[in-house]
């Protein structure tokens, strides 16, 4: 377990670099084991809570109108999912589950608020981490409408390795906006 708080505490001493901060962060969130497959939250639900990967693969995925699974995101180890409910209080219209086994690090959202009170120094890195996620999603958007797939393809494994080696080659392909096997094609012609 001290483990598991070592990695909270060094997390946010890089983000703020002041281990006073570190230490009253690392000291709030629940550490949860989530097993492969496991949901960890659904779509229609809302939570209070928001996760920092410690270990493992987080997916998030939505169900379109024809049946099909999209991935929408993935989050390995330092990044963070749940996310949704920290800016809404509308239900997360998607689900997130573990796509392998994965510990992370649960945040009560009210108790966050409280500690950027506290720390104002916060409330600009959070801000910053925040604008960093709604670049990324602008980059992937943009190369959605700009890349064919062969490029966005590339592009997530000149960026993203590790995922690609780490997740289902299904969920890389809907994440990518094609069919299983337009990926193994791809690939095949690399």
């Amino acid at each position: 377990m001290k483990e598991f708080i070592d990695f909270v505490y060094d997390y946010f001493l890089e983000i703020c670099g002041e281990p006073s901060i570190s230490n009253r962060i690392s000291a709030v969130p629940e550490i949860v084991n989530v097993a492969c497959g496991e949901s960890i939250l659904e779509a229609g639900h809302r939570t209070n809570d928001i996760c920092l990967v410690i270990s493992g693969l987080v997916r998030g995925f939505y169900i379109d109108e024809e049946g099909n699974d999209i991935t929408k995101c993935f989050s390995m180890e330092g990044d963070w999912c749940c996310s949704y409910n920290y800016l809404s209080d509308l239900p997360c219209p998607f689900f997130i589950e573990a796509s392998e086994d994965t510990i992370l690090a649960k945040f009560d959202i009210g108790e966050i608020d409280r500690i950027i009170k506290e720390y104002p120094v916060l409330e600009e890195r959070v801000e910053k981490l925040l604008a960093k996620s709604m670049m990324e999603s602008e980059r992937r958007i943009f190369s959605f409408t700009s890349l064919e797939a062969k490029d966005r393809y590339l592009l997530l494994l000149k960026e993203q390795p590790e995922l690609v080696k780490r997740a289902k080659q299904e969920h890389i392909a809907s994440y990518l906006g094609i069919t299983p096997s337009s990926l193994s094609r791809i690939k095949r012609n690399l």
